[in-house]
């Protein structure tokens, strides 16, 4: 094939294809993790996303959960896998094998940014100490459970799990209950080959073995030996290592903006996070049938008087309000589909004289937008701190005018309308409130406090 290279253009800034970062290298960004699927303390490396190109991918596993990932890795005895494209948000770990001496980008190339990200796996070791003179026991002289399945009789023959090191782990499974556990070992594809497991109750994982020839019991294709590993009584050293989750994290984002609440005459500015896992923090209560977001963070705003409020995880699908407090090192809490946490930052009051005289908010739905925005309508005449944006003419209807607002209300941030003689006056905030006008009789001033799409239940017959 010959390719020829035409020209190359050096602006691709309008091209949406997503938000270019560089490949940061962090100094502290090493840390150990619990994985208890395997008993095992492992210690991993954070590295730029970029750093996993010469990787070969292995398998992609549906999880969540690092210290899961991490264990689907590390779980074979015999395994290529050391390290791990995770991305929390997403819900997916991908195993890969890198080789040790590929050397690094260093920094050179530039990613698109993305909720991934790039863990190389240093080493693992047992979570537990063998006790003193440890032998493995002989299997065959344990008293078996004997089970008949599939047209099998099957003998569970149960050991502590300090015995798996008579075995050679074959691999980690997602499993519902034990009894799924074993299905998998009896299973025809690791028949030949799995003859031992160990169930994790808390984890919900099969851990699969092949038990050596030197301790392995006879098995036939009737009859089947299997060693239950359990891991009752047995003391756990369980690392926790402060830098995991700030490491886990470290691409989390969020994006900033303002909301105003009539309630409180306050303007406040919100951290909104982009992810669906938010670390380092609690969520305490409940509140049911909150319809807008804005009453959710009003909310939290109203219980900052007496108590603590940080934030709020809100679903309007749901309509329900989680109010949120700062939690310890390792809390972190995995958001459901269709929530939204946000963070409730500072406040500051907002022009309460000129509306100490202005009724409740009025909710107008506007089916163009297919939206409802709350309207504060203004009985004063002066009006301090709004800078126009554009002027539209020949606007017959006041829901027309809100209408245009509402429409650039992200993208030029129009906050506010002035309808008058036909014409409708887009605004936006300023940062200072010395620039004022005052408006006629007969004209129309409201600000649109906020506004939300407009979800509709249907209710089938």
């Amino acid at each position: 094939m010959h390719l020829l290279l035409h020209s190359c253009h050096k602006d691709i800034s309008n091209i949406p294809a997503g938000i270019i970062v560089p490949s940061i290298y962090l100094r502290n960004n090493s840390a150990t993790i619990h994985t208890p699927s395997t008993h095992k303390n492992c210690e991993f490396f954070g590295m730029p996303f970029v750093e996993n190109f010469y990787a070969q991918r292995i398998q992609l596993i549906a999880t969540s959960s690092l210290k899961r990932c991490i264990a689907f890795c590390t779980a074979p005895t015999y395994t290529s896998c050391n390290s791990v494209l995770f991305s929390a948000q997403e819900g997916t770990c991908l195993l890969l094998s890198r080789a040790r001496n590929i050397p690094l980008f260093g920094g050179i190339i530039p990613t698109l940014q993305t909720s991934a990200l790039f863990f190389i796996i240093l080493r693992c070791y047992n979570d537990f100490d063998f006790p003193y003179a440890y032998s493995i026991p002989k299997f065959g002289e344990i008293d078996p459970t004997v089970h008949s399945m599939f047209n099998l009789t099957v003998s569970l023959y149960p050991v502590h799990f300090y015995a798996t090191k008579a075995g050679i782990c074959i691999g980690l499974w997602e499993t519902v209950d034990e009894e799924y556990c074993l299905m998998i070992c009896l299973d025809e594809f690791l028949a030949d080959y799995c003859d031992g497991y160990y169930f994790s109750y808390g984890e919900k994982t099969c851990l699969t073995f092949s038990i050596r020839k030197k301790y392995a019991l006879p098995n036939s294709p009737l009859n089947r030996h299997i060693i239950q590993f359990s891991d009752d009584l047995m003391l756990i050293n369980i690392v926790k290592d402060i830098r995991t989750l700030p490491l886990k994290h470290s691409n989390h984002f969020t994006t900033e903006e303002k909301v105003s609440l009539f309630q409180f005459k306050e303007i406040c500015t919100v951290q909104h996070s982009v992810s669906n896992v938010i670390p380092w923090i609690n969520l305490v209560q409940q509140y049911a049938n909150i319809s807008f977001l804005n009453d959710c963070i009003s909310i939290c705003r109203f219980i900052r008087n007496f108590g603590l409020c940080l934030g709020v995880a809100y679903s309007k699908e749901s309509k329900v309000c989680f109010i949120a407090v700062l939690g310890n090192n390792d809390d972190e809490v995995y958001l459901n589909e269709g929530f939204h946490f946000l963070t409730l930052n500072d406040c500051s009051k907002d022009r309460e004289n000129e509306r100490a005289d202005n009724d409740q908010p009025e909710l107008h739905v506007l089916p163009f937008l297919d939206e409802v925005c709350q309207v504060e309508l203004y009985k004063t005449s002066f009006l301090s701190g709004w800078s126009l944006i554009i002027e539209i003419r020949n606007i017959v209807t006041l829901q027309e005018c809100l209408t245009n607002c509402a429409a650039v209300m992200h993208g030029m941030k129009c906050s506010a309308i002035y309808f008058i003689h036909h014409s409708c006056f887009l605004l936006k905030r300023m940062t200072h409130f010395q620039n004022y006008f005052i408006r006629e009789s007969d004209s129309v001033f409201a600000e649109l406090l906020f506004c939300e799409p407009n979800i509709r239940l249907t209710v089938s017959a």
